[in-house]
């Protein structure tokens, strides 16, 4: 049997949380089925060059605008060598050009995958994407919440989507022994005696840090020997730098920037947060629970389908009111801000940095449960999917 020729389409490859997933699963695929090719659509970005390593094909085709004339004729002429069978392209920017991919060739079977809830930024993408949805052969969700939004607001047939998980190495993201997270600590240049509270996020207002370094004083009040660090880059950090200065917590704040090291940087940790306003299904929250770290999060997108409430860790409500104000100052005084109950984020991280066998029962089940979303799953159910759209199981 021949194999299917796949061609991944994506805006292009920085080092975030969809392009590092994509690293991640294509050179686990089955390589006797299925030939992959990945293309960009703004530029390669820093890990182009792994996935060729991996020997995985990166193209570019340059689009000015979504529906740029000469680019998709570009595209089309690359989809046409390549003799592509499947597209399966990632957020807005790339599933609208797949899609007209499909109206010049109907043989090409395209798959448009969503990463996140609310993922329109205009009234008009939304309207786009009402009248394309319907003509691909599917449409991707990263978590049960995410397909239930598609089929709401894309007014989709339920068979018109499906729901993939993301997934988490588990022999790379690990639970360490006392002793060696001890070691890693002085390795890294953290604090050792420290209650170590990681939010693992780029630095934007979506994630929410301001919500942590607003409730860190409080924390650190029952609990002085708390340290929270932040491992992400972003537009934020130096407002976030100034909140915690403003908030006197800056000695137990640390900005670390992207890093390489995350499995054995949440390894070194007790707790992982993430209070984002929104979530598809978070590779944070799986990959800390994998480390077997109880993880806060606000009950956004998938989140609750892989948290139990009290038991792995916690989910954070909406706040009673909206808050009002800027980031700062009396914005923290009352029970909300940005979208998450801050009383609770505050309630929750108290507990588990100051009750070790409470911490440490609820970090082993979260290792538990992350077993259900593992990378190996992931990449069968990629696969599986491929399969039944390209006709093998007869769907």
């Amino acid at each position: 049997m021949s194999r299917h020729r796949i061609l991944r389409l994506i805006t292009w490859l920085p080092a975030g949380g969809i392009e590092r997933k994509i690293l991640a699963v294509l050179p686990r695929l089955n390589s006797d089925l299925f030939e992959l090719h990945v293309c960009c659509l703004r530029e390669r970005g820093p890990l182009a060059e792994q996935l060729e390593t991996a020997g995985i094909p990166v193209h570019v085709v340059r689009f000015g605008r979504r529906w740029d004339p000469l680019a998709l004729m570009r595209l089309r002429n690359l989809a046409r060598g390549l003799n592509i069978s499947l597209i399966h392209a990632h957020m807005y920017r790339a599933n609208t050009p797949a899609t007209v991919m499909k109206m010049f060739d109907k043989r090409i079977v395209v798959a448009a995958q969503y990463h996140n809830m609310d993922t329109w930024d205009t009234p008009w993408q939304l309207r786009m994407d009402r009248l394309l949805a319907p003509r691909r052969d599917l449409n991707v969700a990263v978590s049960e919440a995410v397909r239930r939004e598609l089929i709401e607001r894309l007014a989709l047939p339920a068979e018109k989507t499906r729901t993939i998980y993301n997934g988490v190495d588990i022999r790379e993201f690990h639970p360490v022994a006392a002793a060696e997270r001890h070691a890693l600590r002085e390795r890294m240049g953290l604090p050792v005696a420290a209650r170590l509270v990681i939010m693992p996020a780029r630095l934007t207002r979506q994630k929410n840090q301001a919500l942590v370094i607003g409730c860190a004083r409080d924390i650190l009040q029952a609990a002085p020997r708390t340290h929270f660090l932040f491992a992400g880059s972003g537009g934020d950090e130096q407002m976030l730098r100034n909140l915690a200065e403003q908030c006197g917590v800056s000695r137990n704040v640390s900005f670390l920037g992207n890093r390489a090291d995350m499995p054995e940087l949440l390894s070194a940790c007790d707790v992982a947060v993430l209070p984002s306003t929104k979530e598809g299904f978070s590779n944070a929250v799986i990959e800390s629970m994998a480390c077997g770290l109880p993880v806060v999060a606000s009950n956004v997108g998938g989140n609750s389908e892989v948290i139990d409430r009290g038991i792995n860790g916690y989910l954070l409500d909406p706040p009673p009111t909206q808050p009002t104000g800027s980031p700062g100052g009396d914005s923290f005084a009352g029970p909300a801000f940005q979208g998450v109950n801050a009383s609770q984020f505050t309630r929750f991280v108290k507990r588990l940095v100051t009750e070790d066998d409470h911490r440490a029962a609820r970090g082993a089940a979260a290792r538990i449960r992350a077993l259900d979303f593992s990378l190996d799953i992931m990449v069968r159910r990629v696969e599986q999917m491929y399969m039944d759209l390209l006709g093998e199981n007869g769907l």
